[in-house]
């Protein structure tokens, strides 16, 4: 009888120790901030060894053959861009290459010398050789391009700290006598003989965009009329080889004779870019700065006070219960834009563009429009100017002022000089709801582009 009993207080015993767990306390060591993120587990296998790293190259074969994803690589290359640094992951992003130019690889989020951590972006430099050690992938990115990457927390193995300049091949294809126009030497490098020399380019500076501080040079594009962006001489130095100072120190207008190599590269929007590579120098330059004249009339102009004026709306998602979100208003003469219908903030995107038009033949450009809204919760995330040179991708361009929800009207302005000397522009204003945040409504008018 009483080992029943004392079996029955064990039984009871052990019930009660189990019922109160939930009282004990965590262990100290243990977090639950993001909680709600697991880390993607990393294989921790070695696909290859320091001594046998792999190129630039053969790293991005292996992905494409889906060659790595079950260990860490070794992968040598040459920097070829910098364009991150995380402040909070103490890491930086940037691209390998094995010639230093292209952007190949992209190491993300990657962390310094055995996994040390970066303090500043400018702890890496264009033209360090490395080693990285690190998960390999592909991913496709929001515009639906496919990268090639070293995964987040890769670590570096080596690194060359000299930082030695991309060689560059230095036969001369013509002299500074027979120096080629802009129009030939883009003809030369479409032709595929500009690779083996520099050559000797004559044309007028049509503009001037970037002044590197670093390298203490100038990116700047040259025509044979001044006007258009037929070449651009990227990170150029001055005569002789001389450092620049300032961006001023070219102007439109002025004509020199340019001495480099000559290649052609696409970018990330998919365009095609002729141009001087890196550490040219100019040989002769004409300091009499004749202005480019300027187009007076308007290269778009809107009032609305009729209709559309050409313009046309895209909904790009509309829900069923909205039969519109931009629609012209006769009586007011603008265009309104919202999607609030019966007390519901539908979530909604479209956007109101333009006709073609050119701004061929001028060096800067500015939009300014009349803009006046109410019930937004935050501006910039509901409505925005976007340009586009395609019709298909578009780009978002700062606006200089936003309204009150005071349903006045402000005069706002977009600088377009990034595309003036082009011939298929267009803009639009691209109206967005998330169904979360209240949907505005936007009322705009007074379009000019000049």
């Amino acid at each position: 009888m009483k080992k029943i009993i004392y079996s029955m207080m064990a039984l009871a015993f052990s019930a009660a120790v189990f019922t109160s767990c939930e009282d004990v306390p965590a262990p100290y060591h243990m977090t639950f901030e993001d909680s709600n993120v697991t880390p993607t587990p990393q294989p921790t296998t070695d696909l290859n060894t320091e001594a046998t790293a792999w190129t630039v190259a053969e790293a991005v074969q292996k992905i494409q053959a889906g060659q790595t994803s079950n260990g860490e690589a070794y992968v040598k290359g040459v920097i070829s861009a910098v364009t991150f640094y995380d402040a909070n992951h103490k890491s930086i992003t940037y691209y390998l290459s094995d010639n230093g130019t292209d952007q190949t690889l992209q190491v993300y989020s990657g962390k310094g010398l055995d996994g040390a951590d970066f303090v500043a972006r400018t702890d890496l430099q264009v033209g360090q050789t490395v080693v990285v050690k690190g998960n390999l992938k592909s991913f496709t990115n929001k515009q639906g391009q496919t990268i090639m990457e070293i995964d987040r927390s890769s670590k570096i193995i080596t690194i060359n700290n000299s930082v030695s300049p991309t060689p560059q091949p230095t036969t001369d294809l013509n002299t500074e006598a027979t120096a080629w126009t802009t129009t030939e030497a883009v003809q030369k490098i479409q032709a595929g003989q500009t690779s083996n020399g520099e050559a000797y380019v004559k044309g007028v500076i049509s503009a001037v965009t970037f002044y590197d501080a670093n390298h203490k040079s100038i990116t700047y594009y040259l025509s044979d009329n001044g006007t258009d962006k037929t070449l651009q001489v990227f990170s150029g130095k001055g005569v002789d080889g001389a450092d620049f100072t300032a961006k001023t120190d070219l102007q439109v207008g002025q004509t020199v004779v340019v001495k480099g190599n000559l290649k052609s590269f696409t970018n990330k929007q998919g365009q095609t870019i002729m141009e001087m590579d890196k550490g040219s120098k100019i040989i002769t330059i004409n300091n009499s700065v004749t202005p480019t004249p300027q187009p007076t009339t308007s290269a778009l102009e809107a009032k609305f006070d009729t209709g559309m004026d050409n313009f046309t709306i895209n909904n790009i998602t509309i829900p069923s219960d909205l039969t519109f979100v931009w629609k012209h208003d006769a009586n007011k003469k603008y265009m309104k834009a919202s999607s609030f219908k019966s007390n519901v903030n539908y979530a909604a995107q479209s956007r109101l563009e333009s006709p073609t038009f050119s701004l061929t033949g001028r060096t800067s450009a500015t939009l300014t429009f009349q803009v006046a809204a109410n019930y937004f919760t935050t501006a910039a995330d509901n409505f925005k100017v976007q340009v586009s040179t395609n019709g298909t991708t578009w780009h978002d361009v700062p606006i200089s002022t936003y309204p009150a929800k005071d349903w006045k009207f402000v005069t706002s302005t977009c600088d377009l000089s990034a595309y003036a000397g082009q011939s298929n522009v267009r803009i639009g204003f691209l109206y967005t709801c998330d169904g979360t945040n209240a949907a505005g409504t936007w009322e705009i008018k007074n379009i000019e582009v000049k």
